[in-house]
């Protein structure tokens, strides 16, 4: 299950491309190379720390780094960071994990000063339970940053998930042994990105997370009548308990109880108590009800009993009743209930 989910801020909380590509060549120019630089060459500037960006990305010589460092720092810090935005549906993503309860974080390659103020800057930085980027010389590995994040979190590694757009985001999460989405609207990832799953959208971020927390687990009870076909006696689901219908079966003898539909309905709530505490709730936390019966002749004697099984809720459950022509081992009651876990 996701408790908390850790971002990369370029690429994936914001579009820094305008601000970052104007400093990157803001920064070369100042060292006096004269060179016009591809689209596929200025991408390759987002993502790696920053003394890798220049390696890398355009092949600077190591006896400039200390100076195309110190330029840069200084140009984003008064312009560039001012020239980004967040991605569409970012902050509502934010404001819908806190109502989930799910713990936020950022991880990232810029300086943790640097990434703070654009945070604050965007109107973001309060969403944050833990931000954490790179040392001044660029040392640390996204792992090792992801892991300074997870100490802070106070949550399993196998419940937090990392959302980044590049190979470095991936990597550093495979080392801190932490789930991981690609993002493909970022610097990094495309459509056709395999070997791990990907979103295309912010809102796309969230049904992921909606869907990975989905946990359907099921009830079972000797104090109850087994399901003999293919069924359970009950499931829980997020949070909510959907138990089968119960018939007035004895489980410890297997045969049905009751002569009258009253006395079998006795048997039916004792099934339906023993499923519920099986599934570590109760009657009074059941919120609806579905009532059939062989013969709607027996509605006010059923419904005496009902009443008495559910005279300690404090909210009386929503309650259908209706009449069938047969139920099953042609008893006269059945009942069905959804509760809350």
């Amino acid at each position: 299950m996701i408790k908390a989910v850790l971002f990369d801020f370029d690429g994936t909380v914001a579009d820094s491309s305008e601000g970052i590509f104007h400093t990157a060549l803001f920064t070369v120019d100042k060292l006096g190379i004269k060179k016009t630089y591809t689209d596929e060459e200025l991408r390759r500037f987002v993502g790696p720390p920053l003394r890798r960006c220049f390696v890398e990305a355009f092949n600077l010589d190591e006896s400039f780094l200390d100076d195309a460092v110190r330029i840069y720092r200084k140009e984003y810090s008064q312009t560039g960071m001012l020239m980004m935005h967040l991605y569409p549906g970012l902050e509502k993503l934010l404001i819908e994990l806190k109502k989930l309860g799910i713990k936020t974080g950022i991880a990232t390659f810029k300086t943790e000063s640097l990434v703070r103020k654009c945070l604050a800057n965007l109107g973001i930085l309060h969403y944050f339970s833990t931000v954490h980027g790179s040392d001044e010389k660029g040392t640390f590995s996204k792992g090792d940053i992801i892991n300074m994040t997870i100490s802070e979190l106070g949550e399993q590694r196998e419940d937090i998930l990392m959302v980044g757009d590049t190979e470095n985001d991936r990597k550093g999460a495979a080392d801190a042994e932490v789930m991981f989405l690609g993002v493909t609207y970022g610097f990094g990832f495309d459509e056709n990105t395999e070997g791990f799953d990907t979103v295309s959208s912010v809102p796309d971020i969230l049904d992921y997370i909606l869907r990975r927390n989905i946990m359907i687990e099921r009830v079972e009870t000797t104090a109850a009548p087994a399901a003999i076909g293919p069924y359970s006696q009950a499931v829980k689901a997020n949070g909510m308990v959907f138990a089968s219908g119960q018939i007035p079966i004895d489980p410890a003898t297997g045969t049905i109880k009751g002569e009258s539909a009253a006395e079998q309905a006795e048997q039916v709530f004792r099934n339906i108590k023993a499923v519920l505490k099986a599934a570590g709730t109760d009657i009074t936390k059941v919120v609806k009800a579905t009532v059939f019966l062989k013969s709607m002749d027996d509605f006010a004697s059923v419904n005496e009993v009902y009443a008495k099984a559910f005279s300690e809720a404090p909210v009386l459950p929503a309650r259908s009743a209706v009449a069938v022509k047969t139920l099953p081992k042609d008893v006269q009651v059945e009942v069905e209930v959804i509760a809350l876990a």
